[in-house]
């Protein structure tokens, strides 16, 4: 009823966030570039906390990355986060090998365009707008643009440049259904349609990506495999340690 935020965190919340990133690029609706870079951002983080023979404490506070009280360590939540950084160790080293990906990107973004038209009818259930009309077709020209893969990356760059367009006409839609009707399920809509933006130019970054992105997935990699590495887990599963 009252939807509140929880300022924790434990190294099982953040092992799944890792591969919840990769599984969003995996699905076409993030970016390479994107991708690797919510990943750092997440390592950079992870090499400030402090940690107990290498094994991450069951909790944190997320506004001062800190420890809770009482500060203890949970194999079970070790496990998982071993685990989840060894899939990731592999996820980006499958990134560096294929960062280019238009067929997924593709499926990704047409994703996002068929939850703008489930939006949209949700929101037309009490009335039939205008606006949805010119919607629906602005999104039906989006699905056209996305239906035939490319064959190249100069077809690729071509076809985000209409996936732009057509993505920007459809934010356009929606900002002005909001405004004729404030407060009401159009914000839904409008949701959706900035998701589609977001997504279309997270793919756009990868046309051209930096020289240096083989690098800092292969250095990412080596970091996760580093993180498990560090964990005692003899100590962990020892009978006779003290507490």
């Amino acid at each position: 009823p009252s939807p509140v935020v929880a300022h924790r965190t434990s190294p099982t919340n953040i092992g799944l966030y890792l591969l919840a990133t990769v599984a969003a690029r995996d699905f076409g609706w993030l970016g390479t570039l994107d991708t690797l870079e919510r990943l750092e951002a997440t390592f950079e983080t992870l090499q400030r906390l402090e940690r107990f023979r290498g094994h991450f404490y069951n909790w944190y506070d997320t506004r001062r990355c800190e420890p809770l009280e009482p500060k203890y360590v949970s194999s079970v939540d070790s496990g998982n986060l071993a685990g989840h950084l060894i899939a990731l160790a592999h996820a980006a080293e499958e990134m560096a090998a294929a960062p280019f990906r238009p067929r997924p990107a593709l499926t990704g973004i047409d994703d996002t365009v068929q939850l703008v038209h489930l939006a949209s009818v949700a929101a037309t259930a009490p009335q039939r707008l205008a606006g949805h009309e010119r919607l629906e077709e602005a999104l039906e020209a989006v699905t056209a643009a996305v239906q035939a893969p490319p064959l190249g990356l100069v077809e690729w760059v071509s076809r985000l440049s209409e996936l732009r367009a057509g993505a920007q006409t459809v934010l356009d839609l929606a900002r002005a259904l909001v405004d004729e009707n404030p407060g009401s399920a159009q914000t839904e809509v409008l949701v959706w349609a900035e998701a589609l933006g977001a997504s279309v130019e997270s793919h756009a970054r990868d046309v051209d990506p930096p020289d240096s992105l083989g690098r800092r997935l292969g250095r990412l990699a080596q970091e996760a495999r580093t993180l498990v590495g560090a964990m005692d887990f003899g100590f962990l599963f020892d009978p006779m340690r003290k507490l």
